[in-house]
Formats: structure tokens, C-alpha cells, sequence
């Protein structure tokens, strides 16, 4: 099984101080030309993941994961969980949903009010196809990550995946939280 991850835009309205994308006004890739070029390489392709910047800012995003479904792909879109168009639920196969620590911790970072957006949309699309909480782990936020452990529990996702800061070897996930 391969998987593709798509970056659409590099735009997002989210300005997180530990972000690696850079936020690009108007940075939007050429969809139908990436499209064709996935589609031409379908047999190797199982999963297209809509990255960003933030996914949802795109006008087209629900006619792109539709066309994408179309050609047979099995597609994703990842999210800040701040921006939601109900129609996506109809026409993915799974959203990740950033979380990096409990209200007060993921506010701080992201932004207030971005944690119960990200929740209510987690909410939204549950049933509807896979969810998955996002969450980056870097030295400053391991016991916050200890925290948002049960509530990931209570939110019940398909699965919790952790990313480990890649920059900085000497992180460790936890054992309490999977690590």
C-alpha cells in the first residue's frame, strides 16, 4: 500500500509558533494537473492525503477529494479543525484532526477557540468516514500530550497518531501514551 501525500496549499489561517509550513498567501498547486499526474501512477497509489497549509481554505477541496474517489483513490484530509464544510464528511475516507494538548495548552500555541473547533469538527465527520487525532511531540509538550491522553480516549478515534519532532533525536514518547 502507497501513500501520496497532496499539499494543495501552503496557505493557512493559523499562524502556530512551531509550524514548519510557512504560510503562502495564494499558494494554491495546479489540482487538475496533479490529479492527472496520480492518475497516471494509480497502481502504485492506494491513499491521497490533502495537506497543507490548511486544506479547507481551497473553494474546490470537495470536488478535488471527489474526483480523487473517482479515479479509485481511498483519500485524506488533514486540518487544523478550525474551517469545516459538512459536504467534505461525503466524499473522504478519513480526517486528521490536529490536537497538541489539552484546551489551555492548544489554544495558547494555535490560537482561542481553535481547540473547540477542532473538537466540534471531530464530532461532525465521526461516522462518517475515519477520524484521526494529529498530534506532533516535542520536548515542551510531552506531559501535555499525558494530558490530552484521556481525552483522545473519550473522543474515540480510529486511531491517535504521534508525530516525534524530527529535528530533535532526543525527544521520547512517552510509554504512558504509546511511545
Amino acid at each position: 500500500m502507497k501513500h501520496v501525500l497532496f499539499p494543495i496549499t501552503y496557505e493557512c489561517n493559523l499562524k502556530c509558533a512551531f509550524c514548519a509550513v510557512k504560510s503562502q498567501k495564494g499558494y494554491v498547486v495546479d489540482a487538475a494537473k496533479s490529479i492527472s499526474t496520480l492518475k497516471a501512477n494509480k497502481t502504485d497509489i492506494d491513499w491521497v492525503y490533502i495537506t497543507g497549509g490548511e486544506p479547507f481554505l481551497i473553494d474546490a477541496l470537495f470536488e478535488i477529494c471527489q474526483n480523487l474517489r473517482d479515479y479509485g483513490f481511498k483519500v485524506g484530509v488533514t486540518t487544523n479543525g478550525t474551517i469545516f464544510r459538512p459536504e467534505i464528511a461525503e466524499c473522504v475516507d478519513r480526517v486528521g484532526i490536529s490536537l497538541d494538548g489539552p484546551k489551555e495548552y492548544h489554544d495558547k500555541y494555535r490560537g482561542n477557540g481553535v481547540f473547540d473547533k477542532a473538537v466540534a469538527l471531530f464530532y461532525a465527520v465521526k461516522g462518517h468516514c475515519e477520524t484521526v487525532i494529529m498530534s506532533a511531540a516535542f520536548k515542551d509538550n510531552l506531559e501535555e500530550l499525558t494530558k490530552l491522553k484521556p481525552i483522545v480516549e473519550v473522543l474515540d478515534p480510529t486511531y491517535w497518531q504521534i508525530q516525534r519532532d524530527i529535528t530533535d533525536p532526543s525527544v521520547v514518547i512517552p510509554e504512558s501514551i504509546g511511545g
